[in-house]
């Protein structure tokens, strides 16, 4: 089942899962369904490398740029590290609706995970250089906006002075347009290692790498 999410499934697939659903096992039906008053993005394969990439190294300090709806990414992150017992995401969107959304969505059902994740609103590039001023590293960063290399090249490079040894780079998107600078960048550097790839079928494309 290669899925973005259950929220992709049509009449059809929505009945047939609601037969089998009580016979899956509890965490696979959580990357499938997300939290069901949260939408999110992200398919299943793309959920589980990024929560069990902040289960196994313990980032203490991760930014991503995009929390939609609080859904996706947040939203996996943010439960790996709460299990984890410490570490923060630090999310920002700059669309205010999608904002707030999140954030009514956290404070309604996900309290337990406020003291993980940090909304901002705005443009990454005003609003982060303070925290990151202030936090001296980045830990993990996650990039999945937008589908524009030259974009998505220059957020690496904002976040770049901050990643020490151990950083965690996590890349949506690894084999289109989006990464089509950063990758070759990332797969030719002496300074980081590619530890995990997703292809399709079972994603869009989705990259871990850890500088060295």
């Amino acid at each position: 089942m290669y899925l973005k999410s259950t929220s992709d499934f049509g009449p059809r697939r929505r009945f047939l899962w609601r037969l089998i659903r009580p016979f899956i096992p509890r965490k696979t039906r959580w990357f499938f369904e997300g939290h069901p008053k949260l939408q999110g993005q992200l398919w299943f394969e793309d959920r589980k490398l990024v929560y069990y990439a902040v289960r196994t190294y313990k980032p203490l300090h991760c930014f991503e740029i995009g929390t939609w709806k609080g859904g996706g990414s947040t939203l996996f992150i943010a439960q790996a590290l709460f299990e984890n017992g410490k570490g923060k995401l630090y999310t920002i969107e700059i669309d205010r609706s999608f904002y707030q959304e999140a954030i009514d969505g956290y404070s309604t059902y996900l309290r337990h995970l406020l003291p993980h994740v940090e909304f901002f609103l705005g443009d990454f590039r005003e609003v982060y250089p303070g925290v990151l001023r202030a936090i001296g590293r980045v830990d993990l960063l996650f990039l999945v906006k937008p589908e524009d290399a030259e974009e998505t090249l220059d957020q690496f490079c904002f976040f770049f002075p901050y990643m020490q040894r151990g950083s965690l780079l996590i890349a949506h998107d690894w084999f289109s347009e989006k990464c089509r600078l950063l990758k070759p960048l990332i797969e030719k550097s002496a300074d980081w290692e590619v530890k995990q790839v997703l292809s399709p079928p079972k994603s869009l494309g989705c990259a871990l790498a850890i500088k060295k």
